[in-house]
């Protein structure tokens, strides 16, 4: 089996690697720093040579010049060819909550993350550089950590994964190809990141979106299997159970945040979909972490 690469050390912010690809005079596997067991999606930037990525019998070809986005898990392997040049690194939950945010892109980011993207690069010389440039930053912040590297390195990775969704065409791919339904679900997705924290009904989303409240509800009943009232409420007990999980907010912090108009109406609504209380689910996890086990985490392609 060959030795994960370790001639570039990588430099360690919390959940977030990156490593500048030398060229090499034999092919090498190109290890993570984080953990093999953490969720973690890894970028990979090529820009001559060729990389592949494993995993068992499935192989993915990586030609420079390439962007690649990839939900990693265990078992996978980065092979970087003999020569070859670029960037590559990793982002865990903690990060890619931040870089995900709450914007009207921010439903486009979620339904790219979670999927795989490599996207060729050829004659694409000014964002190939824009790229070289935002990963060269992050790996200078990373081994020089100052004020404010956590949201420099943010900002990086955020424009990266905006450079993947734009070169991979993936999102437009799929509202084009199954018409007017899937526009309205696009538009209801951009609203709901927008607006989530402020509760707005079903119908202000209609509205919003120019349909009436019957279509809207039918075009999520019948794309979805799901009604919006649901998709709405989905929407902000994920946002819950992540600010829960990783941040130090208190529980009626967290209440306020996202709109509600006391903490006891925010616990029943978490009780009722969760089946725990809001501080009873943190201290589940906070047990679960002491005792060595990753808490469970909702993906970020889970809500449609």
């Amino acid at each position: 089996m060959d030795a994960p690469d370790q001639s570039l050390p990588f430099a360690i912010l919390p959940a977030v690697q990156a490593q500048r690809i030398a060229p090499a005079l034999q092919e090498r596997v190109l290890g993570l720093g984080i953990g093999e067991a953490d969720r973690l999606w890894r970028g990979v930037l090529l820009t001559s040579g060729a990389g592949v990525v494993e995993t068992g019998d499935e192989r993915v070809d990586l030609p420079a010049p390439c962007l690649a986005w990839i939900p990693w898990r265990p078992g996978r392997a980065l092979r970087i060819g003999a020569g070859a040049v670029g960037y590559q690194f990793a982002v865990g939950d903690e990060m890619l909550v931040d870089v995900i945010g709450n914007n009207p892109e921010s439903a486009n980011l979620r339904y790219l993350v979670d999927r795989r993207v490599v996207a060729a690069l050829d004659g694409e010389a000014t964002m190939i550089a824009d790229l070289e440039a935002a990963c060269d930053l992050i790996v200078r912040e990373l081994h020089r950590p100052r004020s404010g590297s956590w949201t420099m390195v943010q900002a990086q990775v955020r424009a990266i994964l905006v450079f993947v969704w734009r070169a991979s065409g993936i999102e437009e791919f799929a509202v084009r190809s199954q018409g007017e339904p899937s526009r309205i679900l696009q538009r209801f997705r951009q609203l709901l990141e927008m607006h989530f924290q402020d509760r707005w009904s079903v119908g202000a989303y209609a509205e919003a979106i120019g349909v009436s409240h019957d279509r809207l509800h039918d075009i999520c009943r019948r794309e979805l299997d799901r009604p919006p009232l649901q998709l709405i409420h989905e929407r902000v007990v994920h946002e819950a159970r992540l600010r829960l999980e990783r941040s130090l907010l208190t529980v009626e912090q967290v209440a306020t945040s996202l709109g509600f108009r006391d903490v006891g109406h925010f616990s029943r609504f978490f009780k009722a979909r969760v089946g725990l209380p809001p501080a009873s689910y943190r201290e589940q996890i906070a047990r679960s972490l002491k005792d060595g086990y990753a808490a469970a985490q909702s993906s970020y392609a889970d809500w449609p």
